[in-house]
């Protein structure tokens, strides 16, 4: 009875762990998206794909914000840090934050780019997805 308990507590622990990292995919990806359909954004998207089957290899996003909305990612990518691997550099106006994060199936990279010390005037995001190969 006692093993049944750890084991289920181990298991909702790996759970936890597991939604966590997906969470942050999601929040960063569902902001990039919908910034990419204003009108003061500019968005590009490629995929890359094995010829041979057609199955997505490698995804590259990227949006460019300008203007006040720009700090909403600085905010997003600061809740974000504890959910993967977080750098943070800063030289003079420029800050880049990257956040890594990987699962059984992909490797993520999201990367953000602000100028402005203390509020961001503009914000380039970059987000790499590699697929593994199963």
């Amino acid at each position: 009875m006692r093993k049944n308990i750890i084991r289920t507590a181990i298991m909702l622990v790996v759970l936890v762990l597991h939604t966590t990292t997906v969470c942050a995919q999601n929040r960063i990806d569902q902001m990039v998206n919908d910034f990419s359909t204003l009108g003061s954004s500019k968005f590009t998207s490629i995929v890359e794909r094995d010829p041979s089957t057609g199955r997505v290899q490698k995804v590259v996003k990227v949006l460019e914000v300008t203007g006040p909305k720009a700090a909403n990612f600085r905010q997003v990518f600061q809740k974000e840090k504890g959910k993967g691997t977080f750098i943070h550099q800063q030289e003079g106006e420029e800050q880049t934050m990257t956040l890594s994060c990987e699962t059984s199936k992909q490797v993520r990279l999201y990367m953000l780019k602000t100028v402005g010390r203390t509020v961001a005037h503009s914000a380039k995001v970059t987000i790499i997805v590699k697929m593994k190969k199963t």
